[in-house]
């Protein structure tokens, strides 16, 4: 199955909902991302999610302002169901993610 994201402006309604493919899915103010995040807070070029063999993750393009995973800014980091992501005012949900490792090997 896909994974799902859904994509608030903090504390606010559901912007978007938006079910990942395989690859790159960019984020940023400008016009050429996937997703286009409209605040000052945001770089340009800010990140992507990559998707790829099941496992979702996050990477962020050096932007000014930093991604922030459950709380904690971070470069890289593989997202799972339940995390929540901060990118500059808008909160990202992922609503399916990697299958998390301890029930990877389940059976």
């Amino acid at each position: 199955m896909l994974p799902e994201v859904l994509i608030f402006i903090t504390h606010r309604v559901v912007l978007h909902s938006l079910t990942l493919e395989n690859g790159y899915t960019t984020f940023g103010r400008g016009a050429g991302n996937a997703i286009c995040l409209d605040n000052p807070a945001v770089s340009r070029d800010h990140g992507a999610f990559y998707y790829r063999a099941g496992v979702l993750s996050i990477v962020d393009h050096h932007s000014m302002n930093g991604i922030f995973v459950n709380g904690m800014r971070m470069r890289r980091k593989v997202l799972y169901s339940g995390d929540y992501v901060l990118i500059g005012c808008y909160k990202v949900f992922v609503k399916r993610g990697s299958e998390h490792p301890r029930n990877a090997y389940a059976g």
